[in-house]
């Protein structure tokens, strides 16, 4: 009967999300961002993506270049954007360019006659599902099966996360990434490291959500030269193949692309949870010494099997670091800790006690707050941001996960997981 309740609060956390996220939350962004004219509609961040695939593919027009830019802002604001970067950061923005490496038109080309408003209805229910093969790949690669009733609801219950929820409204490509991260990394536990390395470099369509992770492969791979080079032949003729692909479409893409990423850190500015809270020189400094710790730890353990707990543990490690020390502040960049927390999951029982009552606080905090606003509707036509309040604690996720992850004792009383065979 548990199992049977777990799914049941599943399907209940996901149907006060989107209630929530349909009767209030999106309504006032509806009444912030379009009905006080700055925009015209709500794109998400598919739309500068298609248009540029489109633009290339059906036109030949440079995706970076300046006039399809003004498109994607006329689609966005009804107007192209003229700034200078001189100005304080809450008059900077967003200019809306297309800042993905070119090869990611090769993945969108289906969708350039589509029509774009079918397009953006369908998007969510794509990425729900690559996230909810995200966690059942991630449930085999750290060897767990839990009950089939158990693994619905662990997805049902991600789903419905202020950090999915945005990025599924946004219909951000991030969630790409995260599947072929799991179905790389689930790979290289079945020993296909050829395709698995195929995997992780078309998961650069966005570089820095992958980047530590990336690294951490490239250790391991050293560590076994001659059994494991096929990871680094697989990586290396996939993103060759992908970057002069796009070289040929675009001569010059990667510097377009480069120019592209240091006008998106002055329109775009973001920065890590950890400069955040403790500021730029300190923060700053604390990324580079667990950044420091993190590689030389994973150098001393770079010749472990792919199928040992030492592996995902590693894993795990760079996904929470991705997730503290790069500029990933925005909330859907959290779904690099599906990993860590299936391992949390699995490993329950061995979590202070006190960590489990803090992390199950921090999961029904968006849905116990949801209600009450849904009892108690908050004026959507205001710029008052009390619909936000279900989101108000993800930036303290990362953090607690990364405790806990250390927190986890030795249990003699631990229920060993079923094993995948």
């Amino acid at each position: 009967m548990k199992n049977w309740i777990w799914l049941l609060l599943g399907i209940l956390a996901c149907a006060i999300s989107w209630t929530y996220m349909h009767r209030v939350l999106l309504p006032w962004e509806y009444h912030v961002n379009v009905e006080r004219g700055r925009l015209i509609a709500q794109m998400g961040d598919l739309y500068p993506r298609w248009v540029g695939t489109r633009e290339l593919l059906l036109h030949g027009r440079n995706p970076y270049g300046p006039e399809v830019s003004r498109e994607i802002q006329i689609g966005f604001y009804g107007h192209p954007i003229e700034q200078s970067y001189d100005k304080p950061a809450t008059e900077i923005i967003d200019e809306q360019r297309f800042a993905y490496p070119v090869y990611v038109v090769f993945f969108l080309a289906p969708t350039v006659k589509a029509d774009f408003e079918e397009l953006q209805q369908s998007a969510p229910i794509i990425f729900a599902g690559l996230l909810a093969c995200s966690v059942v790949l991630w449930l085999a690669v750290v060897r767990w099966r839990p009950p089939l009733v158990v693994s619905g609801a662990m997805i049902l219950i991600v789903l419905s996360t202020p950090q999915i929820a945005q990025g599924l409204r946004l219909r951000q490509f991030g969630f790409v990434v995260i599947f072929l991260l799991g179905m790389g990394a689930w790979g290289i536990v079945r020993g296909q490291l050829f395709w698995a390395g195929v995997l992780f470099a078309i998961a650069t369509i966005k570089p820095q959500m992958i980047v530590l992770c990336l690294v951490w492969f490239a250790i391991w791979t050293l560590g076994e030269w001659k059994k494991r080079w096929p990871l680094a032949a697989g990586f290396s003729m996939a993103l060759a193949l992908l970057a002069g692909s796009g070289e040929l479409l675009v001569p010059g893409w990667l510097r377009y692309f480069l120019e592209g990423l240091a006008a998106y850190r002055k329109y775009f500015p973001t920065t890590s949870p950890i400069r955040l809270i403790l500021g730029n020189w300190f923060g700053g400094a604390i990324s580079v010494a667990v950044l420091v710790a993190l590689l030389s730890y994973a150098w001393a353990k770079r010749t472990v099997e792919a199928h040992s707990p030492e592996f995902v543990d590693l894993l795990a490690l760079f996904c929470i670091a991705s997730t503290l020390i790069l500029p990933l502040l925005t909330p859907y960049n959290q779904a690099l800790l599906l990993l860590p927390i299936v391992v949390l999951m699995r490993d329950w029982n061995r979590l202070p006690r006190f960590g489990r009552m803090a992390f199950v606080a921090l999961l029904a905090w968006p849905g116990v707050v949801s209600v009450l606003l849904l009892f108690h509707p908050p004026d959507v036509d205001s710029l008052r941001r009390t619909p936000l309040l279900p989101s108000v604690l993800v930036l303290l996720i990362p953090f607690v996960v990364c405790w806990l992850y250390f927190a986890r004792g030795e249990s003699s009383a631990q229920v060993v997981p079923r094993v995948a065979r």
